[in-house]
């Protein structure tokens, strides 16, 4: 129970709400499990003081140096052992309760492996991002590299390979070759649409549209230390993401573009409503780029709106110097930051 409840704790301060309601009905499902036990017989048996275990402490059991991660992990083994030891001592001791705690502990299985391969995704990384620049295979390979490593440089978090048009076999091909050229420290590779893609090859995870595969299914091909986003376009699709623990989120589009047609744009408008939403969601709110014609030129006007995140393409990848206008955006979007609750 106490190792449930760190779970528990955990999850409701990282993911705001699904796994930490998960956990909690494991929680309380393991109390049904017992009340065929007898109660007042197990509070006699309690002896803390002369428990054995008390003293014996191995050096990992002392400290947390991996902070959050081994916290989970510890809590983690405990509950797994723990409900294996109680399903054991079930079997003879009220044999009734058995199935139940057997049935709880391969679900605390997958919890305690989505909770650990969830904080393995590093979502700090997203909050700390700020410029994410969608980029396309028409460079020949060598091209390529040389450029996504210039706007790395110059500040871009996010690179998504978005190319329609080129074969699976090149897209792999050229994700690789862009995580494989970049610090992990700087600057993070997605995959746009394709999830098989994504789950085959080296990157941080992918972006889906709203016609795309389903959120959940995505999950389920994506590896699950992967990051997952999701476009929305109006705030009800925002509100479906948050539900859909999307890691991240793009907003738009805002202006017209240069690389994709629209039949109608979400506007500075939606942007206001969208930060207002999230800001209300707190920590559980996914990070949050707005996307669609964005430039150094009317940057000014998505700041204004309450976002301090942007997705760009043309004007950054299609520029004859794309780190230039990168350092740009990146410099604006710093300055935007300070003080904010973003």
């Amino acid at each position: 129970m106490e190792g449930l409840r760190t779970l528990e704790d955990v999850a409701r301060f990282l993911d705001g709400s699904e796994l930490q309601s998960q956990y909690k009905g494991v929680r309380h499902a393991l109390q049904r499990a017992f009340q065929d036990w007898d109660r007042a017989e197990l509070l006699a048996a309690r002896d803390a003081d002369h428990d054995v275990g008390r003293t014996e402490k191995q050096d990992a059991e002392l400290s947390r140096s991996g902070g959050l991660q081994d916290i989970v992990a510890s809590a983690a083994g405990r509950c797994e052992q723990g409900l294996r030891v109680l399903e054991e001592t079930a079997k003879f001791l009220v044999p009734s309760s058995a199935p139940a705690i057997e049935s709880l502990r391969y679900r605390v299985y997958d919890l305690n492996a989505e909770l650990q391969l969830g904080l393995r995704r590093d979502l700090d990384f997203l909050d700390r991002a700020q410029l994410y620049v969608l980029v396309d295979c028409r460079l020949p390979i060598d091209a390529f590299v040389e450029r996504v490593e210039a706007i790395s440089h110059a500040g871009v978090d996010l690179i998504q390979i978005r190319d329609k048009a080129a074969e699976a076999s090149m897209l792999i091909q050229y994700t690789n070759a862009a995580v494989d050229a970049l610090d992990r420290n700087r600057t993070r590779v997605l995959v746009n649409d394709r999830i098989d893609i994504a789950s085959c090859s080296k990157a941080w995870g992918a972006h889906i549209g709203q016609d795309d595969v389903p959120p959940d299914a995505a999950r389920r091909i994506l590896r699950g230390n992967q990051v997952l986003g999701i476009s929305t376009h109006e705030l009800s699709q925002i509100e479906q993401a948050v539900c859909d623990r999307a890691d991240y989120i793009g907003c738009g589009p805002t202006f017209p573009s240069q690389t994709k047609t629209f039949e109608r744009f979400s506007g500075l408008a939606f942007l206001a409503d969208a930060a207002a939403i999230l800001k209300k969601h707190g920590r559980g709110r996914p990070a949050a780029f707005a996307i669609g014609g964005i430039n150094p030129e009317n940057l000014h006007r998505v700041i204004e709106a309450g976002f301090d995140r942007v997705a760009v393409s043309g004007c950054v990848w299609g520029a004859n110097d794309a780190a230039t206008t990168a350092g740009k955006l990146k410099e604006s979007l710093n300055a935007s930051r300070g003080g904010r609750d973003s």
